[in-house]
């Protein structure tokens, strides 16, 4: 069975389209799940910060709504799942759950671009030096917290932190990218192999890191991580991605096999 819960909408401020666009050129392509997760809003301990690419408040009413009118809409033509990503802020978690409870979502996805609590990281991920340690360090350590909350489906792009390093870095990367791994594979969380940043050649999905994720056995999912309807057509990326991973003996798991809302939730 195809399918894909790493799908965004314009309420994000950095992707395009409409939603029914999204769910068209998923049946299009086959995908018989299709799980929407937009960028859940923060309610951040500072005033004046608000991040650029993320929902705001005021702004999930319609987004459910238009959720939930497709799902229905579709229901014989595929299966549509209301999520939700968001990173893990510890400050500002309680306030995101209470906001999003009464929506009845299905899912959420850990998605950690930034450490602390955003507002008071100086700098997005940089890929050198002793601060790409530091930041190597504080990523697993905030994801691991995310995970033992028993909030999160998945982890997103969980490799987001591969950086150009030297060899003291590389031993260090190892290591944590083991810790990580093995702690998530201890929740049964599936970790993402990530085909946005594939198609832009980012620095993950890391085949260093997919490596240590074989060894490990932990479940692998495929996220599309759509910002464009058109990324749901990219049949060509979705099977090179597969191939990426059966080439270090990994084999996506069933969508039967992911939980998709835990109980804390």
């Amino acid at each position: 069975m195809r399918y894909n819960l790493h799908t965004h909408t314009k309420r994000c401020h950095h992707a395009t389209g409409e939603d029914r666009e999204y769910v068209e050129n998923a049946i299009q392509a086959g995908i018989q799940v299709l799980g929407f997760s937009d960028h859940c809003p923060q309610f951040f301990k500072k005033d004046n910060y608000y991040s650029f690419f993320r929902m705001k408040p005021e702004e999930v009413d319609d987004y459910v709504q238009s959720v939930l009118s497709l799902k229905k809409e579709y229901e014989k033509d595929i299966k549509i799942h209301l999520g939700f990503e968001t990173e893990y802020y510890p400050q500002c978690f309680d306030s995101l759950l209470r906001f999003i409870k009464p929506y009845g979502f299905d899912y959420m996805i850990l998605g950690q671009h930034f450490i602390g609590n955003e507002y008071d990281e100086v700098k997005y991920y940089d890929r050198s030096g002793e601060r790409g340690l530091k930041f190597l360090n504080q990523y697993v350590s905030q994801v691991k917290e995310g995970i033992a909350t028993g909030a999160f489906t998945y982890v997103a792009h969980p490799d987001i932190f591969d950086y150009n390093g030297s060899k003291k870095f590389y031993e260090a990367y190892d290591n944590k990218a083991r810790e990580l791994c093995r702690f998530a594979k201890e929740h049964d969380v599936p970790l993402e192999y990530n085909m946005l940043g594939y198609l832009n050649g980012r620095s993950y999905p890391s085949q260093r890191f997919w490596k240590i994720v074989a060894e490990t056995g932990n479940k692998v999912v495929i996220g599309y991580d759509a910002h464009q309807p058109e990324a749901l057509l990219n049949d060509n990326a979705f099977h090179e991605c597969r191939k990426k991973l059966q080439s270090v003996g990994i084999t996506t798991v069933d969508f039967e096999e992911i939980r998709l809302r835990n109980e804390v939730l």
